[in-house]
């Protein structure tokens, strides 16, 4: 990992920890996906309470595989603007979405949709 690419982790955990705080009181106490100090195994906890404790006739699992390679760009930017008023994050953040992945021939290839997933390929630049 280059020195670039743990400088950008740096200011993504940074940025991820400003997001927490602005959404997390949106989240209701059920809610366990992608929330801090909250994970499966604590889902799994809560729903074997509900069914011990109170009558249950069903229960729904839900799967959002692929979600993150379908994110459109706009929308998302349009959304956290309604919460984020700061342009500079706002510049960072579509930064980031812009970056593109590296293909099988290492070539960069960008998208209007889907969030990169590794920083190992690119870095936030300009």
């Amino acid at each position: 990992m280059s020195i670039i690419c743990l400088e950008d982790k740096i200011v993504q955990q940074a940025t991820v920890q400003v997001l927490n705080q602005i959404y997390e009181v949106d989240f209701m106490g059920f809610s366990y996906g992608f929330r801090p100090n909250r994970g499966q195994h604590d889902a799994l906890d809560a729903i074997s309470v509900g069914i011990m404790k109170s009558k249950v006739n069903w229960v729904l699992d839900l799967d959002i595989s692929r979600f993150f390679d379908t994110v459109e760009h706009d929308w998302l930017l349009k959304f956290i603007q309604h919460r984020v008023q700061d342009k500079r994050l706002l510049r960072l953040i579509n930064q980031w979405l812009k970056v593109g992945v590296l293909d099988e021939n290492g070539h960069r290839v960008t998208s209007q949709i889907g969030t990169p997933q590794r920083c190992s390929h690119f870095a936030v630049t300009g």
